[in-house]
């Protein structure tokens, strides 16, 4: 069953989008912000903004294709690849309130990606560096190996330029980013670093939401991680 790593094209989006929604249709988080599911009117939004940021000149969204089952894709990645240092006002601008339509929780949606927006600022800033946006991968087709080829493909790059990398982990897949050589981003200052691990696991940068207000009695939780850059 070979897998295929190769660039996702347009009109790969609505196959992408189909499999983000398969991917994260358990996650209590994205039940709560699109409580209906995705149907035919957030599907069509996401799209959308996906195609926007096709062409968005630091995006590159990559995908994994079956070729025993006519090529068919079963995961993707958008990776932002950010090579030289970026001005304050393009990091550091308002956020873009994000709607997607009456079927969406968008304040939920919104209070999500701000926080995710805020962590994002505050560990890199305008630093070059390789940022994993998403990586979904269908649930028939986990465990086969397309979610470590699309994140070796951004290690690479990162590697090769000799960029650090971040994102934030589910609980799913932070075994995957610590192989892949992730670490988990501690908020403690460097001289005390020497203190009990016990103590730096407490200090882990988590992304940590209380759904009471949602109607849910469960924490989301993400952790951040960092990739540090290739020394030679």
């Amino acid at each position: 069953m070979p897998l295929v790593l190769q660039p996702l094209v347009e009109a790969d989006m609505e196959r992408a989008m189909e499999i983000q929604d398969r991917a994260f249709s358990t996650e209590l988080w994205d039940q709560i912000m699109f409580p209906n599911g995705i149907n035919a009117t957030v599907k069509a939004i996401m799209v959308g903004r996906a195609r926007k940021d096709f062409h968005n000149p630091n995006t590159v969204f990559m995908k994994v294709v079956d070729t025993d089952h006519d090529n068919e894709m079963i995961a993707f990645a958008r990776w932002y690849i950010y090579r030289q240092e970026r001005p304050e006002s393009e990091w550091n601008k308002p956020r873009e309130r994000r709607d997607f339509g009456p079927d969406a929780n968008n304040e939920a949606l919104n209070e999500f990606m701000g926080i995710l927006d805020e962590k994002r600022m505050k560990h890199m800033a305008g630093e070059p560096h390789c940022l994993l946006g998403l990586l979904d991968t269908h649930p028939d087709h986990q465990r086969r190996g397309a979610g470590g080829m699309l994140v070796q493909w951004g290690t690479d790059i990162a590697d090769e330029a000799g960029l650090p990398c971040y994102l934030e982990a589910t609980s799913a897949g932070h075994h995957l980013y610590d192989r892949k050589g992730f670490k988990d981003v501690v908020s403690l200052p460097s001289f005390l670093l020497h203190i009990a691990v016990k103590l730096t696991n407490l200090l882990k940068e988590i992304i940590e939401m209380n759904m009471a207000k949602y109607g849910k009695e469960e924490v989301s939780r993400h952790i951040c991680m960092i990739r540090p850059a290739k020394t030679e």
